[in-house]
């Protein structure tokens, strides 16, 4: 990624971060409604699961430009998602959901620029994460 993308994608996620609930209730919606067969793997009552996704996302924005502390977060996020039952084609399932609940949020600050910033940031983060989860003991 280059400077400009991601001050892009920390930038517009600046924009929406004073409604986190709306966006992690958006990106909810549409993975299960793309993939309902993933529904299992969560809990009944989201609304802790919402918080957390909120929580989760702060981080990696807030470290996109540090490429180490980012590795160090993903790779470890996705040790941890093996537990959660988390199978490498889920990846692309919630790198569509994120993106169009992006979409959904940002309105017509999703334009292409924005959309492939996110993007690649997305494809950083769940590479690293599938890596993390395939180097796991």
């Amino acid at each position: 990624m280059n400077p400009d993308q991601l001050a892009r994608v920390q930038t517009t996620y600046a924009s929406i971060r004073e409604r986190p609930d709306t966006l992690a209730a958006t990106f909810y919606r549409e993975l299960f409604a793309a993939a309902p067969e993933v529904r299992p793997l969560f809990p009944e009552d989201i609304a802790e699961l919402r918080a957390k996704f909120v929580e989760e996302l702060d981080e990696i924005v807030a470290c996109v430009s540090r490429l180490p502390a980012l590795l160090d977060r993903a790779g470890d996020l996705g040790r941890r998602h093996v537990d959660y039952g988390v199978q490498t084609s889920h990846y692309d399932l919630v790198g569509a959901a994120l993106l169009t609940a992006l979409a959904t949020e940002l309105g017509d600050d999703f334009d292409e620029e924005t959309a492939d910033a996110w993007t690649l940031a997305y494809n950083l983060v769940a590479e690293t994460m599938m890596r993390g989860a395939a180097d796991r003991p």
